[in-house]
């Protein structure tokens, strides 16, 4: 009998090859993150469930105590009608997560043993991640709001942290799926509310010549409790890119510092330097739980420091890594750490906020802050100044650049496209000279070629006032309201004209990974379109979508290719000069 012939196995050409790797590190980058972070794997591919009448798939499940992250990952393009066909069942699952849990019981064989008695049903947390291997556009993520979409440079900062400091970045990580510290583990079936109890000693207002209102305590703590407390505003994480300022944590320098604690077996005797919740109590020493009366904290006493448990209450302003290199890890350190975790006590330096502050003035007061200490010690990067400059001089012109371009790389033709942190695609558009060039001198609150001068509120010259005293009084919070209203202005006014231009010249290569992006996606094609905005502003001619339309009906001939680096003037000149007739 003849010997059946062997099916050939189809040869992978070296474009199929190269995909299939890069489609296995996308997998094996996002598992291994919620490895390091502390959570457990639990295989669901390949099974279609069916739960409160929808169907469905999930990729996989991460657990971790009473907390359940569901996975869905998509290799393709992510738009709207792929994640909307799964909306409506993971808007089941969340709408009745005890049920989902006793169904996932039944469903997933090996996800019971991994779930701990200690739990009921209704204890549990459910997150659902949406992971792409390329980035979803904005108004795909709006059309799931209770959906957490883990892309782009926000996932390599996850994977960055994860890799760093191991399974303390668990912390920062449910803090971004709006999780509490009352949400997770056994806080979730006990007492409700808990505070960190230590001795310490107060300095009075007189001695600080801090804001009324403020104090200034001095503390040991043990690193276990900050890291569990704390945050920190980083460049390139996940809060609000218009309020932060420090850099992501150095992997290199966590390693040395882990060893000297290790070799050296000594405390940083250096102090770091905090902020704590208004909530925060200061007890006398002979009187447990009762607060020291106001006209008793004219001098110096000591005093019991009673901060409030929970995520992202401590802010670390100075001494991140002093604080950090004691994380919960994975490396051969870990068993001597663990021990100094509790035992060894850093040096604090607290600053209280006064009751009612709004976040907006204390995330000012915190840049402020780390700019005087960093500015008395080593000199703060350029770069690092600005950003700073940004935030506690909200109203000069950079810092309104900044906002405008922040708005949008959210919403607009340039939405996904604008690299605005360090671990953003380097395929992304450069955003430097884009808000230097481009957009400084066409938000600024003077000169006929400004946005300022078409914007019709009647109270805009309270901008111009406040912008040159640059100081808090009389009016401040309301002026902050004024400046969003003009960012708002700015950005609709923008993305009108950019939305004609892309429309009229062409969307082919709308994309800036495409073999041949559009000529329109380069900083010095921005920079000539605003430049070319601000002739048609000073020229007095409407803005509206439909007036650009008839001006710029087919502008596909024109050569924004041919225009290099700073001639982008030059480009808008020669766009207003064929398209808008003023004669």
């Amino acid at each position: 009998m003849a010997k059946k012939a062997k099916s050939k196995k189809k040869k992978m050409s070296p474009e199929e090859k190269a995909k299939q790797r890069i489609e296995r590190k996308f997998y094996r980058d996002f598992r291994s993150l919620m490895r390091e972070l502390g959570l457990t794997h639990v295989r669901a591919d390949g099974l279609e469930i069916k739960f409160e009448g929808r169907t469905g798939e999930l990729d996989d499940i991460f657990v971790y105590e009473n907390v359940l992250v569901l996975v869905e990952y998509t290799l393709g393009k992510p738009d709207s009608a792929h994640v909307l066909k799964k909306k409506p069942l993971f808007d089941k699952i969340l709408a009745n997560k005890a049920g989902f849990v006793d169904f996932a019981k039944e469903t997933y064989p090996a996800l019971p043993v991994h779930l701990k008695s200690l739990y009921d049903s209704d204890h549990y947390q459910i997150a659902i991640i949406y992971v792409p291997l390329h980035e979803a556009a904005q108004e795909t993520m709006d059309a799931c709001p209770n959906i957490f979409f883990l892309q782009g440079g926000l996932k390599k900062y996850f994977l960055a942290l994860g890799k760093t400091i191991q399974q303390s970045a668990r912390v920062e990580f449910f803090s971004y799926l709006k999780l509490d510290w009352s949400d997770i583990g056994p806080a979730t079936v006990g007492a409700s509310s808990k505070t960190l109890n230590y001795t310490g000693q107060v300095l009075p207002t007189a001695m600080s010549s801090f804001p009324t209102g403020y104090r200034v305590v001095s503390f040991y703590a043990d690193p276990e409790s900050l890291i569990a407390g704390a945050y920190v505003l980083r460049r390139d994480g996940w809060r609000d890119s218009s309020h932060l300022y420090q850099r992501v944590l150095v992997s290199g320098k966590i390693k040395k510092m882990r060893r000297y604690l290790v070799d050296e077996g000594r405390v940083f005797v250096n102090n770091v330097i905090v902020t704590l919740p208004a909530g925060t109590a200061l007890n006398a020493l002979e009187m447990k739980a009762t607060n020291v009366p106001e006209q008793d904290l004219n001098k110096a006493r000591p005093v019991t420091v009673a901060i409030p448990v929970g995520y992202s209450v401590i802010g670390i302003i100075d001494g991140q890594h002093r604080v950090f290199c004691y994380h919960e890890g994975n490396d051969a350190f870990e068993e001597s750490i663990a021990k100094l975790r509790r035992r060894q006590h850093l040096l604090v330096t607290g600053i209280i906020y006064p009751p009612g502050l709004k976040e907006k003035t204390r995330l000012e007061f915190e840049a402020r802050l780390f700019l005087e200490i960093n500015d008395t010690q080593t000199r703060a990067r350029p770069a690092l100044r600005q950003d700073i400059e940004t935030i506690v001089r909200p109203f000069s012109g950079i810092a309104v650049a900044r906002r405008v371009i922040a708005r949008l790389a959210k919403q607009g033709p340039y939405a996904g496209l604008f690299q605005l942190a360090y671990f953003d695609s380097p395929a992304k558009i450069k955003t430097s000279s884009i808000v230097s060039y481009g957009l400084r001198p066409i938000v600024k609150f003077d000169g006929g070629d400004s946005l300022f001068s078409a914007w019709k509120h009647p109270e805009k010259d309270r901008l111009k006032e406040r912008e040159k005293k640059q100081k808090k009084g009389a009016g401040y919070e309301l002026d902050l309201e004024l400046l969003d209203e003009y960012v708002d202005f700015c950005v609709q006014s923008l993305n009108d004209f950019f939305l004609v231009c892309k429309l009229s010249y062409g969307t082919s290569g709308w994309d800036v990974e495409a073999q041949n992006p559009s000529p329109l996606l380069r900083p010095t094609s921005i920079n000539g379109q605003i430049a070319c905005l601000r002739r048609i502003i000073e020229h007095k001619l409407p803005l509206s979508q439909q007036a650009h339309k008839k001006r710029l009906s087919d502008i596909s001939s024109f050569k924004f290719g041919t225009y290099k680096s700073s001639h982008w003037d030059s480009l808008g000149a020669a766009l207003f000069e064929k398209h808008y007739d003023v004669s």
